[in-house]
């Protein structure tokens, strides 16, 4: 029982070899895995239930092996586990992956910037999120550009965000700055519910949902409905 007991400590510390562990680690494999006996308990009885010769000294070593090597397992591993290993600070099986929201507002200085700023600030609220405002500028109206700012500023003045003006196709530039600053998702307007206004204020959008990696959510403008009473 001795010798088997010394055969798995060296099969033990053979198998690591050639492996990152420390010194310390491989040591402490030969005490702390003598008490691993399950295999004894299985096969041991194998060679009594088929009648081999020397079955009930096999059983009797396995038996044997197993009420040694157990009792000194139990000694050995809060023994020396203290002595030999050392705990690494951060247990991997406790890690969580903080997630970071950051959203990519796309905007222009229509009426409809008003709800996809609204709908962006709300999104970021309930999620703790960060927001950039993308506005792609296709004529040079500065005023209606220092407007759309003020009007970002204030729907947006609890939540960390920044507004940035480029130009250029509009599609392709919303795609690529949402691609550049790894934004978790687009939000971008859409507007007409006729086919011809699809056409020509829907492409945009469409052409976004077409070619992004990227989640997008479309806002769409609500139409404001009069409604008269007649006496």
């Amino acid at each position: 029982a001795i010798g088997l007991c010394i055969g798995r400590m060296v099969g033990w510390y053979l198998s690591t070899l050639g492996s990152n562990w420390t010194w310390r680690e491989k040591l402490f494999l030969l005490p702390g895995n003598s008490a691993k006996a399950t295999v004894q308990a299985a096969i041991g009885g194998i060679p009594l239930s088929q009648g081999l010769e020397g079955g009930q000294t096999i059983l009797a070593i396995a038996a044997l092996s197993i009420l040694i090597t157990a009792p000194l397992g139990a000694w050995a591993i809060p023994t020396f586990a203290p002595k030999l290993l050392s705990q690494d600070p951060v247990d991997p099986t406790k890690v969580t992956v903080a997630s970071h929201t950051l959203l990519l507002a796309a905007v222009d200085t229509s009426s409809l910037a008003t709800h996809v700023l609204t709908k962006v600030a709300d999104l970021a609220r309930r999620s703790n999120g960060e927001v950039i405002v993308l506005h792609v500028i296709t004529t040079s109206n500065q005023p209606e550009v220092k407007q759309l700012q003020n009007q970002t500023k204030r729907l947006l003045l609890d939540i960390r965000h920044q507004f940035i003006t480029v130009t250029g196709s509009i599609p392709k530039e919303i795609v690529r700055i949402a691609q550049e600053h790894q934004v978790t998702d687009i939000v971008i307007g859409k507007r007409g519910h006729q086919p011809w206004q699809q056409v020509l204020v829907g492409s945009v959008s469409q052409a976004v949902l077409e070619t992004s990696p990227i989640p997008v959510i479309l806002v769409e403008e609500v139409e404001r409905t009069s409604e008269a009473s007649h006496h």
